[in-house]
C-alpha cells in the first residue's frame, strides 16, 4: 500500500493543499478558499477532497499565519503581566526608538498596546545579572496577584518576566510550576523560558505575545487536530516554524511564538532547496499571494535570518528568516488617494475578493487589472474550478479608477501594475541596499498565485540577471513544507569577551547548550537519531548594542572566531574596528532529516488536451491590445527558447512574457526568463 504526507499552507485567499505518494515521489495539488472566520473548516473541507485514504497518510505538515493575524487584528487573549515589583513599567515604557519609514511621520501614533496598566503585577524576589539569588520570589504574592489577573481583571494568560533571568530562570521556573498547578486553564508564558538572552523589555515582549496568541493557536491546532482525526488521518502532526523547520503540534502548543510567521517560512524552504539544485548562490525569493508579498534573500546557500524580529512594533527574540512583507498581493485594492493612485496595502482577501470573482466585490484589485490586461487567462482560473468575469473587472476598474482619472480602462489598469511593481521594487532595494547589496548580482525566484504574474516586470524594474519560476508556483509554500526537516532552536546568554581567559567558558556554554537543546528535542518529538548540529555567536565590539550573528565552530578559537567576525563586519559595513568583542549569547539549531520530495517529479494535474490557443494580451511599450499565444506550462519543450510576448499559464497561475524576454525550460520543470540582449540601440 502506498503511503503518502500532506502539506497544507492556509493563505489569506486560498488554502494550499500538496499531497505526495512516498513510493512513486509523485506530487498532486489543488486550491480551496480561504475560511477566514473558522480556518480550519477550509483545511477540513480541502482534505475531504483528496481522493486518497486518509489512514494512508503518514505525516501532515501545517503552515499557518494564525498567530500573526491575531496580533495584528487584535484577536489574541486578554494578557496580563508578572514581573518584579518596582519594574511594572517596562512593557509599557519599550523603547524610544521609531522604525525609519516612522522617523518623520508627525501623524505617528503608537499602536495600541496589547497589556493594559492595571493589569500589571510586581512581586518580590530578585535574581543579579550573574545569575545569584538576592532576595527569594515571594510565591503568596504571586498566586495572588495571578489569582487577581484571572478572577477579577479576566485575563486569559499570564506572562512572567523577571530581571536577570537569562542569567538563572530558577524564579520563572518556580512561577511557571505555580501558575499551572493552581490555574491549570490559563496559558502562561515565561520570557527567560522562551528566549534566554538579556534585554529586559525584548524578553518581556515576547512572552506577552506568546501569552497572547497560546489560547488562540492552541484551541485551533487541537480542534483540527480533532478533526483530521474525524476523518481518518492517524499520522503525525507538524507545524511550521518561523525559521523554515517542523515542530510538532504539541510543541508549537507550548511554545506558539515560534510559528509566528509559519506560512511564509515554507516558501523560503523552498526557495532554499531550489537554491542548493541550481546551484544559485545570490537569490531573492518573493511569495506573492492574495493578501501580501514576502521577500527573503539567500546568500550562499543560506537564507538571511535574524534573531530579533518585530510584529507591529513589537519584539519578538526568535530564529526566524528576514521576511519583509508588504501589502502587495492579487487581492490589493486600488484606489484614488487625493488624484494619486495607490495600490494595497488593503486587500480584498478571500470574502469578497476582486470584483472578478463575481462575491459582490466592486473595488479595482490586481487580480481586476491582470485580467482585463490578458496576464491571467480566464479560460482555466484556478484550473477551470473557478470563474472569473471581465465585464466585473471592468466595471470595478472603470468606477473606481478610470472614470476618476478621466483615462482608458486599459491605461487604468496597466498604470495598476505599474504602481504595485514599483513600490515593491523599492521595498526590495531598501531591503537589499542596506545590506550592501545590489540587486544586478541577483536572481529573481517569483512564486505564489501572483508571483509568475508580476515577476517578468519586477525583475525589469530591478535590471536583475533573470527570473525563475520553479515548478507549481501557487502551491510552492506548500511544497516547501515538504522540503522542511524537524528542527529546533535554543538560545543563551554569554556576554564574554572573546580572548584567552573567556573563551574556554564560552566553549563549556556551548557545550551545555547543545546537550540541553538535544535533550528536549528527542523528550518532545520521540523522534530516534542524532540531530545535525549549528551554532551561532551574535557577537558585538564592545562598546557596541547590536550584533553580528557569526557561525561558531568547534573547534573555534578566540582567533578563529575574532577573525571571522571582524571580516564579516568588514563585509557588511565596509570598515572594522581594532577593538575587543564580546559574544553576547549562542544560538543552537539542531535539526532532524526528514524525507523530502525530488522537484524534478513534480506533475500537473491539466487537461493533457489543452494545447497553445490564440490570446489578447496588452502590449505595454504600444499601449495597445496585440493578438498572441497562451500556452500550458505542460507544453513547453525542455531546453527550447521562447521568445515574448506570450502568456504562460497552469492551474493556478499565469505568466506574461513580455517583449524583450525569452523562456526556457529545464529538465526539472524550472522555468528560467531573461532579458535580449540590446545591441546598436536594438533588441
Amino acid at each position: 500500500m502506498d503511503r503518502f504526507k500532506l502539506a497544507i499552507d492556509i493563505g489569506g485567499t486560498f488554502v494550499d493543499i500538496v499531497v505526495f505518494n512516498q513510493q512513486t515521489k509523485v506530487l498532486r495539488h489543488f486550491k480551496v478558499p480561504t475560511t477566514p472566520d473558522n480556518p480550519a473548516q477550509a483545511v477540513l473541507s480541502g482534505v475531504s477532497d483528496i481522493k486518497t485514504q486518509l489512514s494512508q497518510f503518514t505525516d501532515f505538515i501545517h503552515g499557518t499565519t494564525l498567530g500573526l493575524n491575531a496580533i495584528l487584528e487584535r484577536k489574541g487573549a486578554k494578557v496580563g503581566i508578572i514581573t518584579n515589583k518596582g519594574f511594572e513599567d517596562v512593557f509599557l515604557i519599550a523603547r524610544g526608538s521609531l522604525n525609519f519609514s516612522d522617523m518623520y511621520r508627525f501623524d505617528f501614533e503608537q499602536p495600541p498596546t496589547l497589556v493594559q496598566r492595571r493589569n500589571i503585577r510586581g512581586v518580590n524576589g530578585r535574581i543579579n545579572f550573574l545569575g545569584k539569588e538576592i532576595s527569594p520570589l515571594d510565591e503568596k504574592a504571586l498566586l495572588a496577584s495571578a489569582d487577581e489577573l484571572i478572577n477579577q481583571a479576566g485575563c486569559e494568560a499570564i506572562a512572567i518576566n523577571f530581571l536577570h533571568s537569562y542569567a538563572n530562570t530558577k524564579h520563572e521556573k518556580l512561577a511557571v510550576k505555580l501558575l499551572n498547578r493552581a490555574f491549570p486553564e490559563t496559558a502562561v508564558s515565561a520570557g527567560g523560558l522562551l528566549a534566554n538572552e538579556y534585554r529586559e523589555y525584548e524578553r518581556t515582549s515576547t512572552a506577552v505575545l506568546d501569552a497572547y496568541i497560546k489560547p488562540v493557536l492552541k484551541d485551533y491546532l487541537q480542534n483540527l487536530k480533532l478533526g483530521m482525526r474525524d476523518v481518518g488521518f492517524d499520522g503525525k502532526f507538524y507545524a511550521m516554524n518561523s525559521a523554515g523547520g517542523a515542530l510538532t503540534f504539541q510543541m508549537a502548543e507550548a511554545k506558539p511564538i515560534s510559528t509566528i510567521f509559519s506560512g511564509p517560512a515554507g516558501g523560503v524552504s523552498g526557495a532554499l532547496d531550489l537554491a542548493k539544485i541550481m546551484k544559485k548562490r545570490k537569490l531573492l525569493s518573493i511569495d506573492v499571494g492574495g493578501t501580501s508579498l514576502d521577500a527573503n534573500l539567500i546568500l550562499d546557500f543560506q537564507p538571511v535570518d535574524v534573531f530579533e524580529a518585530h510584529v507591529d512594533n513589537f519584539p519578538i527574540l526568535q530564529p526566524i528568516f528576514d521576511l519583509r512583507t508588504l501589502g502587495a498581493g492579487g487581492g490589493s485594492i486600488a484606489k484614488i488617494d487625493n488624484k494619486l493612485l495607490t495600490v494595497g496595502p488593503k486587500s480584498a482577501g478571500a470574502v469578497p475578493g476582486p470584483a472578478c470573482y463575481g462575491r459582490g466585490g466592486n473595488e479595482a484589485t490586481l487580480t481586476d487589472a491582470a485580467l482585463h490586461l490578458g496576464f491571467i487567462t480566464a479560460s482555466n482560473f484556478m484550473g477551470g474550478k473557478m470563474e472569473v468575469a471581465d465585464t466585473l473587472a471592468k466595471q470595478a476598474i472603470d468606477n473606481n479608477i478610470a472614470k476618476p482619472l478621466k483615462i482608458k480602462t486599459a491605461d487604468a489598469a496597466i498604470s495598476i501594475i505599474r504602481v504595485l511593481v514599483s513600490k515593491t521594487a523599492s521595498a526590495i532595494k531598501e531591503m537589499m541596499l542596506e545590506r550592501g547589496l545590489d540587486p544586478r548580482d541577483f536572481s529573481l525566484l517569483a512564486f505564489g498565485g501572483c508571483g509568475p504574474l508580476i515577476g517578468p516586470m519586477l525583475f525589469d524594474e530591478l535590471e536583475m540577471a533573470e527570473l525563475i519560476v520553479p515548478p507549481l508556483p501557487s502551491v510552492f509554500s506548500a511544497l516547501g513544507m515538504m522540503t522542511s526537516d524537524l528542527s529546533f532552536s535554543q538560545s543563551m546568554s554569554v556576554l564574554k569577551k572573546i580572548d584567552m581567559d573567556d573563551f574556554e567558558k564560552i566553549r563549556d556554554k556551548a557545550k551545555h547548550l547543545k546537550v540541553q537543546a538535544t535533550n528536549e528535542l528527542l523528550e518532545k518529538t520521540r523522534e530516534v537519531g542524532d540531530p545535525i548540529s549549528s551554532m551561532t555567536a551574535r557577537v558585538r565590539f564592545i562598546g557596541q548594542e547590536h550584533t553580528l550573528s557569526v557561525p561558531f565552530l568547534e573547534n573555534d578559537t578566540d582567533k578563529s572566531l575574532f577573525a571571522r567576525f571582524t571580516e564579516l563586519h568588514l563585509n557588511r559595513f565596509g570598515h572594522s574596528f581594532k577593538l575587543e568583542a564580546e559574544v553576547v549569547s549562542l544560538i543552537v539549531k539542531l535539526t532532524l532529516e526528514k524525507e523530502k520530495p525530488d522537484l524534478t517529479l513534480a506533475l500537473t494535474s491539466l487537461d493533457q488536451n489543452t494545447g497553445a490557443e490564440y490570446h489578447k494580451m496588452f502590449d505595454d511599450e504600444n499601449s495597445c491590445f496585440i493578438e498572441t499565444k497562451k500556452l500550458p506550462t505542460f507544453h513547453l519543450e525542455k531546453n527550447k527558447i521562447y521568445e515574448g510576448p506570450f502568456l504562460v499559464y497552469d492551474e493556478g497561475s499565469s505568466m506574461p512574457l513580455l517583449k524583450h524576454q525569452t523562456l526556457v525550460l529545464d529538465k526539472r520543470g524550472i522555468i528560467t526568463v531573461r532579458r535580449v540582449e540590446e545591441k546598436n540601440g536594438k533588441y
